[in-house]
């Protein structure tokens, strides 16, 4: 093995962490904000609270209905008028920082 290929194999080694660390997907769950935490993120959680809690400087995040795991998401003003109700969140993953970068969020359909 020539030295070009074995630092290109190092290389690709070197990068592949990062690239795994992030996944597109979709997840479901209620909006909620770092002052919140997990203790709001329900059907009971108002728009008016979270959004002052944003401006205060508080982060938005996701709380999933499947495993009650909290996600920063990276675009709160996404968030308005879609906190109280069960959502689906589609984006990019970032498993290591535990932040969704958002593409959409909507309205999910609720289970029975």
């Amino acid at each position: 093995m020539n030295k070009v290929s074995r630092y290109l194999l190092l290389f690709s080694f070197a990068v592949a962490p990062a690239y795994a660390a992030e996944s597109k997907g979709e997840w479901t769950g209620y909006l909620t904000d770092s002052h919140c935490g997990k203790k709001m993120a329900s059907k009971d959680h108002s728009d008016d609270c979270m959004q002052k809690c944003v401006k205060s400087g508080s982060k938005a995040h996701l709380v999933t209905q499947k495993d009650e795991a909290m996600y920063e998401l990276d675009d709160a003003a996404k968030t308005k008028g879609m906190v109280g109700k069960l959502v689906t969140v589609k984006g990019t993953l970032d498993s290591e920082k535990k932040a969704i970068k958002v593409e959409s969020i909507s309205p999910a359909a609720e289970k029975n």
